[in-house]
């Protein structure tokens, strides 16, 4: 018999995730026939559509932090440009906390359009006119109006994204949950290879924002064309103080989550640190062009990502979610305090391949771990709303601590460049945090 077509599931309790689906007979059947979704599961195609968002949220988020703004720190704080990289990055972070309430109004959604995809393209919409605003503010050296309208835009971009992760527990068995969660990896990976392509060798900084906006508005269309939902005929009322509870997690209760939660700062507060690395090129390693050599070392890294992703999410789903943290935080820790012994340019990019293994390990398996451990199925999208307040919680403390570190440890005479101490701070900071991501994920109960 050939393999059945693979239909979305519908949002339901985890207890049924195994139960037979009835498939329409090929010609000459008799009956319909019992398909097991464990052994089916959906088509790569289904996969890739449904996570076409993943490709351009990562595209702009990644090439933000390690390559656009670290240059934008430069062209529009010149004197204070690590100070205000650090501000720039823990004004985007602040935009994490909206994804409770997001999910929040998202679960109760009604709409005849589905419970997901409108508030999708709201965030797409008020994500696109930030970049356009970026783009004004930076022609006509408007700093703080770029800050504003870059709060903006990616405040958009993580409303979107709170009610896209909402999808795959949506409409997928939880028993291809790592595999889906591979594919998410492995689209952010090539979203973020393409971007530092672009950013870093075809085009100028300045015509980041027009990409942005073309890769959004394609992006959220295919995906809320592959995502076929059904709307809710009724949601339980809206009550400010369930919306309030939103932004906390019962530990008694939920502990997994807890920890998965506590697990996903630190990994965030280490990987925030990657936007510091386009100063050590040019104070460290001397390197002349260190934009073109930052984004090449993203190259590299988002590539290694990348290949590595979607196995390691088929991995997870047969062995367990644990064993692959462990080994990616490890590689990670170890690339960190190789950074702090200020290596050479040739050492830094067979560094850059590890990093790029350990990092597509962690995000290969960080979603189905976040979904296998979640309060509840039917409130997808506010139970990862909170996971999402995790990355607020890394990717701004992790730049907050870190800016100060460097100047302290790094202070020159040259109010444009920093000492080799300071990067080795920040290094040393960056392996203890990625350590104890791993540590605190030991802790969890689930495998």
């Amino acid at each position: 018999m050939s393999r059945p077509k693979y239909t979305p599931v519908p949002t339901r309790d985890r207890a049924a995730d195994h139960t037979p689906r009835r498939k329409k007979p090929a010609e000459g059947d008799e009956g319909f026939v019992e398909v097991d979704d464990s052994e089916s599961g959906p088509s790569a195609c289904f996969l890739i559509g449904l996570n076409a968002f993943a490709f351009s949220y990562s595209l702009v988020v990644a090439t933000l932090g390690v390559v656009i703004l670290p240059s934008e720190a430069i062209h529009l704080f010149s004197e204070q440009h690590a100070m205000m990289l650090g501000v720039m990055l823990g004004c985007t972070g602040t935009t994490q906390l909206l994804g409770p309430a997001v999910g929040y109004h998202s679960d109760r959604s009604t709409s005849q359009y589905g419970r997901r995809r409108p508030l999708l393209v709201v965030g797409a919409v008020l994500a696109c006119a930030g970049c356009v605003v970026m783009r004004v503010a930076r022609e006509f050296m408007l700093s703080y109006l770029y800050i504003g309208a870059l709060t903006a835009a990616i405040a958009g971009l993580n409303i979107s994204y709170a009610c896209y992760t909402a999808l795959l527990p949506d409409l997928m068995p939880s028993a291809h949950l790592g595999r889906a969660s591979g594919t998410m990896a492995t689209m952010s990976m090539l979203g973020a290879l393409f971007g530092f392509c672009l950013f870093g060798f075809l085009l100028h900084i300045q015509h980041a924002y027009t990409v942005y906006i073309v890769v959004i508005v394609m992006t959220v269309s295919l995906t809320c064309c592959v995502a076929k939902e059904k709307a809710k005929e009724e949601a339980a009322p809206f009550s400010v103080s369930e919306l309030v509870s939103a932004y906390s997690i019962d530990v008694v209760a939920h502990t997994d989550f807890f920890w998965v939660f506590v697990t996903r700062v630190f990994y965030y507060m280490g990987i925030s640190l990657q936007a510091f690395l386009l100063f050590m090129l040019r104070d460290v390693q001397h390197v002349k062009d260190a934009k073109r050599t930052t984004a090449l070392l993203a190259m590299i890294n988002q590539l290694s990502a990348a290949l590595i992703a979607a196995p390691s999410g088929w991995l997870s789903d047969r062995y367990g979610r644990k064993p692959l943290v462990y080994a990616s935080c490890l590689v990670m820790a170890s690339v960190y305090l190789g950074f702090a012994l200020a290596p050479s340019l040739d050492v830094i990019i067979w560094m850059s391949v590890a990093f790029g293994l350990g990092n597509g390990m962690f995000l290969s398996v960080d979603y189905a771990l976040a979904c296998d451990t979640m309060p509840s199925a039917e409130s997808a999208a506010q139970g990862l709303g909170v996971w999402g307040v995790s990355a607020f919680l890394g990717s701004t403390l992790g730049p907050l601590i870190a800016a100060p570190l460097l100047a302290y440890f790094g202070w020159t005479s040259d109010p444009n460049a920093y000492s080799t101490q300071g990067y080795t701070a920040v290094n040393l900071a960056g392996t203890v945090y990625v350590c104890l991501s791993g540590l605190f994920l030991c802790c969890v109960r689930a495998r």
